[in-house]
């Protein structure tokens, strides 16, 4: 019987590690950094044309290659950083598989030019399909210049999974900066069709942070500092009263390599616990330094995900000296221990009147024990008198006036969630609405009482308002007499560009100012001015965040992100009238059980299930 094992060809081979390695233009850019920082560079520039998809080319003043290395460096596991598997154990480069380029050049065209600094002439290679087409001696700069071409032209297939342009160009910028925070003393440039998208010159990492995140977030930064025998921290949290409700400025960085690390993460949360909402996320930027024979980075193809061997430790030691930091610079509430326990007597002016001796009022002939007295001064809190019947457990029947009206309500609701056999009732706003817990309205009903999330409510409500109006209809946003310029961070401005025209048709007007800044000249009706732009910056916050797989889906996501920035808080007091209309224009909603996202607005407590109870 024939032998049904084979040994796959290289260009095969390098196909499927591309997939773990290349998964988008921003898998290139990444390692192409990464090389460049590894090979000494102090400038680095990364030249894309349609966000990478055409183009990908990085440009260094690194060290350069000898023509043989040139060569050997798109060979499958070709590296200079690793020579023993005891190496992967003390790595402190940032690439070290020797996958990268091999498997670029097996979904791309690839050519480079380089040239080391003693050398009189570079070398110039053309690599296609994982061959080498052409290679010769060329005048070139000292350094590395890397050209990425028709990427995924040998898998057609790949390449139709791509996003638009801008979602990759947003996924280019985030992988950008995770190298570019790692290397504050390295220049950087991003430019895609022409346009200069950062310009980072050499600097310290606080200088790094705010050139990347605007001049605004400068002040906002609190420095941390901890040196001990397990690891050493470096970098900034930012102060509690800026902290988002989305993520986007979460840093962890380990020996200058950027990491995802969900139980860190939850250090920071819980060093700010009791200074912001369970729902708030903290910015920071961290920079760890451990023994690298202490960590394992080589457990993820991407090398985001670390293993540490001091996990509890070093989560100990960042919740203490992030506590520590916010406490140094006032962030805590603070304890005068100086007068902790003393009382403090008011000293009396000449010109004050004198006190006096304040008086109590009481019946100094009521008896606790005497049923009929106790009863006759129960029924004085009432209006109008009430009939003294008493059950057989001596207690007076007296609850019939309390909720008195419940049957005058009106009809019961009607909804479409399973469970709520009701008609609908008080669309004029006429029944009982009670604010309880700051965050649901309660309303009677024939067949129990029901309860609305009143945030939720209000979400239901603006979503279908603006996704109505950016389907139909344009909404006149309020002008504002005096105009605010906003700084925008590079990938934020460019999601701004991109939603343009849809903010339009919600009310924001927007100019275009200087580089990275927008003008607003105008705000969604019934928004104010304030509002206004924490509500846009929250929408963007909210809407960078979030998938979105196909092109049609924007206007929905977008009418989503702006009804949870929009929507009433909670423990925003709410009088009868504004929970009546609340009300009315929820249950005048398509689906007004539940939130576009799938939560509960509406519950319905049976009376049944409370009969239970007792």
């Amino acid at each position: 019987m024939k032998d049904i094992i084979q040994l796959l060809p290289d260009s095969v081979a390098n196909q499927i590690a591309a997939g773990e390695v290349v998964q988008r233009p921003a898998s290139v850019v990444k390692e192409l950094m990464e090389n460049s920082i590894d090979a000494g560079a102090t400038k680095i520039q990364i030249i894309l044309k349609d966000a990478g998809k055409s183009r990908v080319q990085v440009i260094d003043d690194g060290k350069g290659m000898s023509p043989r290395d040139a060569r050997m460096a798109f060979e499958r596991h070709a590296t200079s950083k690793i020579a023993t598997a005891h190496d992967l154990f003390h790595i402190r480069t940032m690439g070290f598989r020797g996958e990268a380029l091999a498997s670029i050049a097996s979904v791309a065209e690839v050519e480079v030019k380089t040239k080391r600094a003693g050398d009189e002439l570079g070398t110039y290679l053309f690599i296609a399909d994982s061959e080498l087409k052409r290679q010769e001696s060329t005048r070139c700069n000292n350094g590395t210049n890397l050209l990425v071409k028709n990427l995924f032209y040998t898998v057609p297939a790949r390449r139709k999974f791509l996003k638009s342009d801008a979602a990759e160009l947003r996924n280019i910028v985030t992988g950008f900066l995770r190298v570019a925070l790692t290397a504050p003393r390295i220049a950087f440039t991003l430019v895609n069709n022409g346009e200069e998208l950062y310009n980072l010159p050499a600097s310290g990492t606080r200088q790094r942070v705010v050139n990347v995140f605007g001049k605004q977030i400068d002040a906002r930064l609190v420095p941390v500092h901890c040196e001990t025998g397990i690891v050493s921290i470096e970098g900034f949290t930012c102060v509690p009263r800026h902290a988002k409700k989305s993520y986007g400025e979460q840093f962890f960085f380990v020996n200058n390599r950027f990491m995802k690390h969900a139980f860190f993460h939850k250090a920071v949360q819980e060093a700010y616990s009791g200074l912001i909402g369970h729902e708030m996320i903290p910015s920071y930027f961290l920079y760890l330094t451990v023994d690298p024979s202490t960590i394992d980075v080589n457990i993820h193809p991407t090398k985001t995900e670390i293993k540490f061997q001091d996990e509890t430790a070093i989560f100990q030691i960042l919740l203490a000296s992030i506590r520590e930091s916010l406490g140094k610079f006032n962030i805590t509430p603070t304890i005068d221990f100086d007068t902790e326990g003393k009382v403090d007597f008011p000293v009396q002016e000449e010109h004050d009147e004198p006190p006096k001796v304040p008086s109590v009022e009481y019946n100094p002939g009521y008896n606790p024990f005497h049923y009929r007295s106790s009863l006759s001064r129960a029924d004085s809190d009432f209006d109008s008198p009430v009939e003294r019947q008493v059950d057989p457990s001596g207690a007076p029947a007296r609850w019939e006036k309390l909720f008195q009206g419940l049957e005058e309500h009106g009809q019961e609701v009607q909804t479409e969630m399973p469970g709520m056999e009701e008609e609908q009732e008080t669309r004029d706003g006429g029944g009982t609405f009670v604010q309880w817990n700051g965050r649901y309205i309660v309303t009677p009903a024939r067949s129990g009482m029901i309860f609305i999330d009143q945030k939720r409510a209000h979400e239901r409500v603006l979503f279908e308002r603006y996704l109505e109006s950016l389907e139909h209809r344009q909404v006149q946003g309020q002008k504002s007499l005096f105009p605010e310029t906003i700084e925008f961070a590079a990938g934020d401005y460019l999601l701004v560009k991109e939603l343009q025209g849809d903010l339009a048709f919600l009310g924001f007007e927007l100019v275009e100012g200087k580089e990275k800044e927008f003008v607003l000249y105008a705000t969604p009706p019934g928004l104010s001015y304030a509002r206004g732009q924490v509500v846009l910056l929250d929408l963007i916050e909210h809407y960078k965040n979030t998938e979105h797989p196909v092109k049609e889906e924007m206007k929905r996501n977008l009418a989503l992100s702006m009804a949870k920035a929009a929507s009433l808080s909670y423990n925003t007091p709410l009088d009868k009238e504004a929970m009546g209309e609340l009300f009315r224009d929820l249950f005048a909603c398509k689906s007004p059980g539940y939130t576009a996202d799938g939560r509960t607005i509406v519950h319905v407590l049976q009376a049944d299930e409370v009969n239970r109870w007792f």
